[in-house]
């Protein structure tokens, strides 16, 4: 009874074309009419990073969402997209069962089983990598810091 964990490609194409839309042209129109247009999209903000400042904003942040921030020009430029999460796991007893996965928005037939993250840290037992912020903007990275502290829970077990 394996886990498997799937992404909708219509909810995840539409905030490739959001993303695209904002290359283009950041309004509060616009932002709007992204927000309007495409249903797993509950709000947006976007914010200068080079004058801190937010340029457009709309939409309303639902509870069971996620975040997802994206960098536009050149890393000046922070997009922050609260939607519906258009990635999902489901447990398969039979291959059958494949064919009744779908997504939160219902879509059943552009669903892409991907490669699920959990199962390449089920190891606990080794030391637990630092994030690469290699491909952060150097104005965002310089902002940023990792520390040392791994809380008590992701600790292996021989350490406690």
């Amino acid at each position: 009874m394996p886990l498997y964990e799937f992404e909708c490609i219509k909810c995840r194409n539409n905030i490739d074309k959001t993303l695209k839309e904002l290359e283009k042209k950041i309004t509060k129109k616009s932002v709007l009419d992204l927000v309007n247009k495409y249903e797993n999209i509950n709000a947006i903000e976007v914010v200068d990073l080079v004058n801190n400042k937010i340029v457009a904003k709309a939409g309303k942040n639902a509870k069971e969402a996620i975040f997802m921030d994206f960098y536009l020009n050149e890393g000046n430029t922070l997009v922050l997209i609260n939607l519906r999460n258009y990635r999902f796991s489901e447990l398969i007893y039979v291959s059958e069962d494949e064919k009744n996965v779908k997504c939160a928005c219902g879509e059943k037939k552009n669903i892409e089983k991907v490669i699920s993250t959990f199962s390449f840290t089920s190891d606990l037992s080794t030391d637990m990598p630092t994030p690469d912020l290699s491909n952060l903007p150097p104005s965002v990275r310089a902002q940023t810091s990792v520390g040392e502290y791994i809380e008590e829970k992701d600790r292996p077990k021989k350490n406690r």
